[in-house]
């Protein structure tokens, strides 16, 4: 059977080349700004040109294209409870929650910060929706320590979620706090370095730099030989980016190669990826876009550059500017997901937000769970074998016969056919009757049907780990500084 994936070019092969050829250009010329004088001198050991004033090193072609053809290319991501995992580059479609500062409240129309509760309702959610792979806590929660609000987020995530899952870490305190709380949950460290269960990714900021914040953190869990990396650099075109599709792609591809750069020379055994995150400001508003049909093709390139050199690739689509799951959000999320998983997405988006980074709502994670599975569907591509050719079957039914009864049918019925769970197909008087509900209606029932039945959730974790980590906490908490996020609106 042939999948759907891997097939769409939206690029020519020599485009993809000059795509390449600027990037390392860009690099060799323009350089890189590293904000951490060991990471300089790590460089500069190197061979490379550095310029400590302006911190910036620049990188020769060949130290480049020789760390990524020696770095690590596949890998799994493991819950530390639990010790389920997720391969990356398995060919599958990966769906993950996002991780948002405010809470969209349809029913009161209303946004608001996130709390504690809303992330374990979230992991609830995530624990029971077939389509996420990868759980979030959701929401940064406003009721911890703003310092530490990430490790707090953390503890929930590793105290009742099933799946694996992480947070974006903000701080060096929380990412000390969480390394010891994995440390916990999986039995020491030595099971730590082996499951290798959590990881860090740093986000550069374009163009053409990485904080000394980002890379102090990449540098706590490089101590424990745990993944990370600094390839997630969302250019926005028109802004930090070139106002063209080509020239952002040229400041992406070299982002994520300097950030590939670094980490091999930090430790070589770290597996990298290619994340293809453009975005596109709004010339009327100056906001950043998240269902722009440039965004889609820039991710579909994207992919095919980071093919070219032999990494998997996530793409930061499946994602929509409507404030509402109307059909403008499903519009754009369907044609920026299936570009990039036609063109070969190991990943994509983050399941639940509410518009460009506005929020993130319960509904449109039960939503954007279920589109998934149909779109899994769809790229699952057609079985041709003797038995789903069916002649056999077509012969004995003959000339104006039916198919129903055939246990044929049966046999493949479930196998072949993608059943909708959230998604109706009634007919209109049958849909009138029950009340013409729309999707949003429909999904705000099964959040409240799973959060009936499994919330709240039981612990995964046994008491001696959860007493570890509590101690963990109250000891993060007691060297935090004690502001919040604040607020109960926004």
């Amino acid at each position: 059977m042939r999948k759907l994936s891997h097939g769409l070019e939206v690029l020519a092969k020599e485009e993809v080349e000059a795509i390449r050829e600027s990037a390392l250009t860009v690099l060799e010329t323009v350089g890189f700004r590293y904000r951490h004088g060991g990471v300089l001198k790590m460089f500069e050991r190197c061979g490379c040109p550095v310029d400590y004033g302006k911190e910036v090193v620049k990188l020769p072609r060949a130290l480049v294209e020789e760390t990524v053809r020696k770095v690590p290319k596949d890998y799994a991501v493991q819950s530390a409870s639990t010790g389920e995992a997720v391969r990356v580059n398995d060919g599958s479609i990966k769906g993950g929650m996002c991780y948002e500062i405010l809470f969209v409240d349809y029913e009161r129309m209303e946004r608001r910060y996130g709390l504690k509760e809303d992330c374990v309702k979230a992991i609830t959610l995530g624990n029971n929706l077939d389509n996420i792979d990868y759980v979030m806590p959701f929401v940064v929660p406003s009721d911890a320590q703003q310092e530490i609000c990430d490790a707090e987020a953390y503890k929930l995530l590793i105290e009742y979620s099933k799946k694996p899952g992480g947070v974006y870490v903000s701080s060096i305190e929380s990412a000390r706090a969480i390394i010891e709380m994995a440390k916990a949950a999986c039995g020491g460290e030595e099971e730590l370095r082996k499951r290798r269960c959590i990881g860090y990714g740093a986000e550069p900021s374009s163009p053409l730099q990485l904080s000394n914040h980002a890379i102090n953190i990449v540098l706590e869990f490089a101590k424990y030989d745990l993944p990370v990396s600094a390839t997630g650099s969302m250019v926005m075109l028109g802004a930090t980016g070139p106002a063209t599709v080509a020239g952002s792609l040229v400041l992406l591809t070299a982002e994520v190669l300097a950030g590939i750069a670094m980490v091999y020379l930090i430790n070589p055994n770290e597996p990298a990826s290619f994340s293809t995150s453009i975005h596109v400001m709004d010339p009327f508003t100056a906001l950043c876009t998240f269902g722009s049909p440039e965004q889609a093709l820039a991710g579909a390139a994207g992919i095919q550059v980071a093919r070219s050199f032999g990494l998997s690739a996530g793409c930061n689509v499946g994602l929509a500017d409507s404030n509402l799951p109307d059909f403008q959000a499903g519009f754009e999320k369907a044609l920026g997901a299936c570009l990039a998983i036609a063109a070969g997405a190991e990943s994509i988006g983050a399941q639940g937000i509410v518009g460009a980074d506005q929020g993130c709502s319960y509904e449109q994670l039960a939503i954007d769970d279920e589109w998934l599975g149909m779109i899994s569907r769809l790229f699952q591509g057609v079985e041709v074998t003797p038995e789903t050719l069916a002649v056999d079957v077509i012969q004995k039914v003959g000339v104006g016969g039916n198919f129903i009864r055939e246990r044929h049918t049966l046999r493949h019925a479930r196998k072949e056919l993608w059943l909708p769970k959230l998604f109706k197909r009634e007919r209109w008087d049958s849909w009138v009757s029950r009340g013409a509900k729309d999707s949003m209606e429909r999904a705000r029932e099964k959040v409240r049907g799973i959060l009936k039945e499994n919330y709240p959730p039981t612990p995964v974790l046994d008491r001696d780990a959860m007493k570890q980590i509590e101690g963990i906490m109250r000891a993060a908490r007691k060297r935090a500084s004690p502001g919040t996020l604040g607020g109960t609106g926004a």
